[in-house]
């Protein structure tokens, strides 16, 4: 009998212990910071159960089997906090510490969303606010240089493309013929204007978007890269904060002499030797009178017997005594200032959070340019009710610039742009002398018999003679409703409105080269009686413009973002509508003077014969009208997956449709799209490496687009009247191209991330490979259909490139005194792999390496020349 008991309770005794054995034991937690503030999405790794979570706003919960055990807290920018658990505790609090050795934790803003580096697979840098204001400058291009590898910020701008307007390129080249300038987004929208009238004082981030992975939610317009400017917001629970700076900054000379240059002796050489072997003899027969050099004009007049041996030898040897750059850096050139004022105020309370700011820069540059700035900006964020969140954002621009002094490589001959390097531009006594310019010095100088006008280029002075201002306003609003419909998903609308008038003022008085010139061009002699008639009135030459550019911009958007234990998924998809719309009109007036006002009327369709040759021209006389509208329509999608925080699969879908491509509707649509995945190496157990604590490999692969807003699947005419019939005509500038579609930039990308003990070194390496296909190229069509051309633009071309992105960054003091260095290195080489252009010609390719050269099998900016030997 005692036996049968003994055994019932060590039967209920294992069935207690089983139970207890089996049953999860609930952990519940909060993460704080060590002033109490909440710090959400720290990581809660439970050791020995090997189960980890994200702790929330509200702390975080864990179900473990296995107790006693360690809590290893962690999280960016703090130090790790472990906590031994045991099967009594049921609740913790836990208080990290801000480590002055973490890597801060950065956000990436793609103009989307904004997500954290563990989210995404893309190529990225973050630009922050610090980093900017180590840079100096008035606009944001100055403070871009040099802050990130990959990112390449010219100093002059590529005045042999009209789209390159920014002088940016992010990985080198993507196209051939179209845009070069990479996507600006400004605060979440395509920034329309003028990137040199955003504020820098007002940027908060700047993201510098590189690969397909990244760029592809763009669409057809990313394929140069893109730029995402976050300007500063206002903070909820902040008391009123007042900035104020002001900076004064001055600007040196350039040095002319750092790039090496030709002496003006041996180019005086090379001269004489082309001169003996003809080259300028059909040159110096010319009617056009073009201008030589001045030791041409002394090569030729020796050899017609007008000087003789020995003074054509002094005139060369006191020639080759000059240098151009002499007379530039010391009557050119000077000091520039800088002088720039900055306010920002902000503040918010409970449910409101607002900053307001201006700013106003006022600079000479080295050539007595000016250039006056002011900009106002207020934004506003409020929470109407739970959950719900209003951004209302205003922005001003007003930009006033006025020409200076020419710089050195301005002074050319025209229309051969060739730089004398060895021409005389002040005298001793520091007054102006007449240079080479347009026309023959021995032509101008007997020209008329003393009946034109002074027909010489005085380049020292005629800047004061030649008035050139532009006036650019931008005005941007921002409208954004954002409300969470539930604790993982949130819905957005946003609007934006742009406008931006550009104003241009040319005014060349009766003093200027320019007016000179066209009134001696168009003047009517009689040599035998005298009489001279000025078709050209005697007067200033006024030339008006305008230019408008309105854009709106909807989009509407769902963003769902869930974290599961360990795992984290995250996707949005949305749509969007957008409208360009630009208007321009231009006007020449003739025989300006401003006391009194007044002008002459030309007769629009009458042409005159000209002074030089005789050839009979018209006169710009007639304004134009221009309008242009660009609609847009896109849907969009983007998501990732993150498996137990080490794996991340990521991916991006676009659909973009344009007025402007296309016969059919279905022509009009095209597909975008890019796939990534993500490896976090040193959160695998086999991984022991202690000196690189942080490791990451990144592949992506996908494709963006190009899209030149100036061409069209229609044809293009420009409507005016006829000057010999007075009858309106149309005027075909591009036949209809019903196959033109976007240019594609496919791009494979492979990121190597990682950072040392305390972040002291860290960095990333990365390898991509570009393929552009369907450029734009010139290909024949049949011009007797339309008698307009031989050729037409289309999608034919196509290049490849590769590229090495290396950052890294290592901080070797951060105390009180901090510092820190960074190594960028970037390599890109890409080639044309298809052009086919049926006009080539040898010396449309040769000695012309500042632009882009397409020829198969070569780099894009290629310097080729002839052959040559002993």
């Amino acid at each position: 009998m005692k036996l049968k008991q003994y055994l019932l309770l060590f039967a209920l005794y294992s069935t207690v212990i089983v139970r207890a054995q089996n049953q999860k034991q609930i952990i519940t937690g909060t993460v704080t910071s060590e002033s109490g503030t909440v710090i959400p999405d720290a990581t809660v790794l439970a050791i020995k159960n090997n189960i980890s979570v994200i702790s929330g706003k509200k702390g975080f919960h864990l179900e473990l089997l296995s107790l006693p055990d360690t809590l290893l807290i962690t999280k960016v920018g703090y130090k790790p906090a472990k906590i031994a658990i045991s099967s009594t505790t049921t609740n913790i609090k836990c208080h990290l510490e801000e480590s002055q050795n973490e890597l801060e934790e950065v956000t990436i803003n793609t103009g989307y969303e904004q997500i954290k580096p563990n989210q995404t697979n893309g190529s990225y840098t973050v630009i922050s606010n610090e980093l900017l204001n180590e840079q100096t400058g008035p606009n944001i291009l100055d403070r871009l240089k040099g802050v990130t590898s990959s990112l390449l910020v010219s100093t002059e701008k590529n005045l042999t493309n009209p789209q390159n307007t920014t002088n940016i390129s992010i990985r080198g080249l993507s196209t051939i013929n179209g845009p070069l300038d990479p996507l600006i987004v400004l605060d979440n929208f395509i920034y329309e204007g003028d990137i040199n009238n955003i504020n820098p004082n007002d940027v908060e981030s700047v993201t510098v978007l590189k690969d397909a992975a990244a760029t592809s939610i763009w669409g057809a317009r990313a394929g140069n890269g893109v730029i995402v400017i976050t300007t500063k917001k206002g903070k909820f629970n902040q008391k009123l904060k007042v900035d104020f700076s002001s900076t004064y900054t001055i600007t040196n000379k350039p040095d002319l002499y750092y790039n090496k240059q030709i002496s003006s002796s041996d180019y005086i050489d090379f001269e004489q030797f082309l001169f003996n072997n003809g080259y300028y003899n059909t040159k110096l027969k010319s009617k056009s009178m073009t201008a030589l050099s001045p030791a041409v004009e002394i090569f030729n007049k020796r050899r017609e017997g007008k000087i003789s041996a020995e003074d054509s030898a002094n005139q060369i040897n006191a020639l080759k005594q000059i240098d151009s750059r002499d007379q530039f850096t010391k009557y050119f050139y000077r000091k520039g200032l800088l002088q720039q004022y900055a306010l920002n105020l902000s503040g918010g309370s409970d449910n409101l959070a607002w900053v307001i700011s201006g700013n106003y820069n006022k600079s000479v540059g080295n050539l007595r340019n000016k250039d006056d700035k002011v900009n106002l900006r207020f934004d506003n964020t409020y929470k109407p009710f739970k959950n719900a969140q209003l951004n209302v954002g205003l922005y001003y621009s007003n930009t006033l610039t006025t020409n200076g002094m020419p710089s050195y490589e301005t002074i050319t001959t025209i229309p051969t742009l060739i730089q004398i390097p060895y021409l005389n531009l002040v005298d001793e006594d520091g007054q102006a002398v007449a240079t080479t310019h347009v026309l023959r010095p021995g032509y101008t100088d007997t020209a008329g018999a003393g009946y034109l006008k002074d027909w010489n280029y005085y380049p020292y002075t005629d800047w004061q003679h030649y008035l050139q201002k532009n006036r650019t306003e931008d005005y941007t609003a921002n409208l954004g409703f954002q409300y969470k419909i539930y604790k993982d998903i949130n819905i957005s609308f946003k609007y934006q409105y742009q406008k931006q008038n550009i104003d241009y003022h040319r005014l060349g008085d009766t003093l200027s080269y320019y007016t000179r010139d066209l009134i001696n061009r168009y003047t009517q002699l009689d040599r035998a009686t005298g009489n001279i008639e000025y078709i050209v009135p005697v007067g200033g030459i006024l030339y008006k413009g305008q230019a408008e550019i309105n854009s709106q911009n909807f989009r509407g958007q769902i963003n769902y973002n869930h974290h599961f234990g360990a795992d984290h998924i995250s996707f949005l998809f949305g749509a969007e509508v957008r409208q360009v719309q630009t208007n321009g009109s231009d006007q020449f007036y003739y025989g300006y003077t401003e006391n009194p006002l007044r002008i002459v009327t030309i007769n629009p369709n009458l042409s005159y014969p000209t002074f030089i040759t005789g050839a009979t021209r018209g006169l710009n006389t007639q304004g134009q009208i221009t309008k242009t509208t660009n609609r847009f329509i896109s849907l969009f999608a983007n998501g990732s997956y993150s498996l137990k925080q080490k794996y991340i699969l990521s991916g991006s879908l676009r659909r973009d449709g344009s007025n402007i491509f296309g016969a059919s509707t279905n022509d009009k649509w095209t597909p975008l799209w890019s796939i990534g995945t993500g490896w976090i190496i040193s959160k695998e157990t086999f991984y022991k490496n202690q000196l690189l604590p942080y490791l990451k490999l990144a592949v992506t692969y996908g494709v963006s687009g190009n899209v030149d807003l100036s061409k069209t699947a229609q044809a293009i005419a420009a409507s005016s009247n006829s000057r010999l019939t007075q009858l309106p005509v149309l005027d075909i500038n591009q036949i209809n191209n019903p196959s033109l579609q976007w240019e594609q930039s496919y791009q494979t990308n492979v990121r190597l991330e990682f950072s040392s003990i305390n972040n002291a070194l860290n960095g990333s390496i990365e390898y991509y490979h570009k393929k552009g296909v369907n450029l734009y190229g010139a290909t024949p069509y049949d011009y007797s259909a339309t008698g307009r051309g031989t050729t037409i633009t289309k999608n034919v071309a196509n290049m490849a490139g590769n590229g090495i992105d290396i950052i890294l960054n290592s901080t070797l003091i951060k105390k009180k005194i901090q510092w820190k260095s960074t190594l960028l290195v970037s390599y890109n080489l890409a080639k044309t792999t298809k052009y086919n252009d049926p006009n080539n010609t040898i010396s449309a390719y040769v000695a012309k390496p500042y632009r882009i050269n397409p020829v198969a099998g070569q780099p894009l900016y290629t310097m080729i020349a002839y052959k040559w030997g002993d």
